[in-house]
């Protein structure tokens, strides 16, 4: 018996198809016969290599040893054709099991260490994951939404997946076929195939408001949350491809993972204290920031039941405008946020005390100095981690810029180097741009004719006055009942929004793969469900953690 790949050219309606076979060669009584072992689709190995791929397919499923491996590309190929070979045995096998007799039990010794396995796969996060969403009852709010069994099933895949493994549907679809043992915990006997699953994203879009409200009612009362206190901030997400026809991909925005000569698309997120989402909305990627937080009070004032005890909306400078802060106050809410003002009077804190609290990680302290008015309170906050991290930052702009007017400057003793001034300037201009510590030196350019001679930099005394508010920031707030400790904690705990955005560009929320709108913002949309149910998922492992410690 032997393996040989055969290539067969099929016609339908007048066009060819090409088509790839794996082959089995075999003697029988009768003579030699040939069966196909599994149809290989089209392959784009050359030609020469097909022999050393049926070869390689035959020695895996014989579980012969070999000397020497081949090239990746071959060993990968024959490792997925194997295990699909393997599986429609199985299945063969399972199918015709009603026609075979039982045979007598017969019982030899095996050497357990000569054992090998093959065509394993996962099934313990799968577990976790799916029983969270049960918790959560997902299933039912599908259910209500007019999802279908197969619907629902292949949503709950989707966003396993999405938090297990994260990629292109595509490559979801064979993770669920070949790697995963999702599909036992799934009551519905489906196919998997990319198709399907796109198509349940699109379901799951067309009724995102819904599910997330749901799913955040759904945390409320599993883990009997506060939500006193509301975090709000945006990220956004860069794209590979050119997106040309999209209305929510734009250039123009500042990219968070500085990639902004790609499209954006800007994601505002809501969570609370401990992290729980709670909505989330897609903008376009060169949307202002403080513009977006009137759609958000909006719609979460509509949610009476949400309100049942007053919430404080926590935001960061790029949101905190005054026409913000002014919007906050008219729908009655409270609020801290990071003041966008450069100075204050020295008189505001001369009646403060400045105080040290501990941060976190109970190493580093914070200075804070809490002054209040009629309205408003204002805290006066200093960390030497934030000088330092402000200081590095500096320092390696300023050498790059200064490393670049020097470079200019020796370019210009050179020879056939371009020295025209007004270019000279031009080149400058573009260091400034780079590194915005321009307006921290002094700049002389000499200049014969057309021509710049040298370039000279000193520093001014604008770059001392900058260190001076390294480490400095202050907070506002309308809550005259917090102390300067209490502000300062509520303001910190912007770090689990942030912490929300990390996790969720780690589950999926790119690569993006999708051209169109409405299939780009259900991708995202994926990530935002799969961020409920990890949150989640983190909450219980953080109780059962404390309660062991406790025992």
């Amino acid at each position: 018996m032997f393996m040989f790949i055969r290539e067969v050219i099929k016609k339908i309606k007048g066009k060819e198809y090409v088509q790839h076979q794996l082959i089995e060669s075999i003697r029988t009584s009768a003579g030699p016969r040939q069966n196909m072992v599994l149809n290989l689709g089209v392959i784009s190995l050359r030609k020469d290599k097909w022999k050393t791929l049926a070869n390689l397919i035959e020695s895996n499923l014989h579980n012969q040893q070999r000397l020497f491996k081949e090239d990746s590309e071959i060993e990968d190929l024959a490792n997925q054709y194997t295990r699909k070979i393997r599986r429609n045995r199985l299945i063969c096998e399972a199918e015709n099991t009603h026609n075979i007799e039982c045979p007598e039990e017969d019982y030899e010794e095996v050497d357990i260490n000569s054992l090998s396995n093959s065509d394993s796969k996962s099934i313990g996060s799968e577990h976790v994951v799916l029983s969270q969403m049960k918790a959560y009852g997902l299933d039912k709010i599908l259910k209500e939404l007019k999802f279908d069994d197969k619907q629902i099933a292949y949503a709950q895949m989707l966003i396993a997946a999405r938090l297990i493994h994260p990629d292109s549907e595509r490559e979801t679809a064979r993770w669920i076929n070949e790697t995963s043992a999702i599909c036992e915990f799934v009551p519905k006997d489906i196919k998997v195939y990319d198709n399907a699953l796109h198509r349940a994203s699109l379901k799951l879009w067309e009724h995102h408001q819904t599910i997330e409200e749901k799913l955040a009612d759904a945390a409320r009362k599993t883990f009997s949350l506060e939500e006193t206190i509301i975090l709000y901030d945006l990220t956004n997400t860069y794209f590979a491809g050119s997106k040309k026809n999209s209305e929510i991909a734009k250039h123009g925005g500042k990219s968070k993972e500085k990639r902004n000569d790609r499209p954006l698309v800007t994601l505002a997120l809501t969570v609370d204290g401990e992290g729980f989402p709670k909505q989330s909305k897609i903008y376009e990627g060169n949307v202002s920031e403080p513009k977006t937080l009137d759609r958000i009070l909006k719609e979460l004032r509509c949610r009476e039941d949400f309100f049942a005890q007053e919430k404080t909306i926590v935001i960061d400078a790029g949101i905190a405008t005054d026409e913000n802060i002014d919007l906050i106050k008219e729908k009655k809410f409270k609020y801290v946020a990071v003041s966008r003002k450069r100075t204050y009077e020295e008189t505001l804190w001369d009646a403060s005390e400045e105080q040290e609290i501990d941060l976190a990680d109970k190493k580093n302290k914070l200075k804070i100095k809490l002054a209040v008015t009629d309205d408003e309170a204002f805290l006066h906050c200093h960390s030497e981690i934030k000088k330092e991290k402000e200081e590095a930052i500096l320092n390696r702009r300023m050498k790059s810029f200064e490393d670049g007017l020097t470079d200019i400057n020796a370019k210009l003793k050179k020879k056939r180097t371009q020295k025209k001034y007004e270019q000279i300037i031009e080149r400058i201009g573009r260091l400034k741009e780079r590194y915005q510590v321009g307006n921290l030196y002094d700049i002389k350019i000499e200049k014969k004719d057309q021509n710049a001679v040298s370039v000279k930099f000193t520093k001014n005394p604008k770059g001392k006055k900058r260190e001076e508010t390294f480490g400095n920031y202050v907070l506002r707030t309308n809550r005259l009942d917090l102390s300067g400790e209490e502000i300062s904690q509520i303001h910190r705990s912007l770090t689990r929004i942030e912490g929300c955005f990390k996790d969720m560009k780690s589950i999926g929320l790119r690569p993006n793969y999708h051209q169109d709108d409405d299939p780009t913002s259900a991708h995202i949309h994926v990530s935002v469900i799969g961020l409920h149910v990890l949150t989640g998922i983190l909450k219980t492992l953080s109780v059962t953690f404390h309660t062991l410690i406790i025992k």
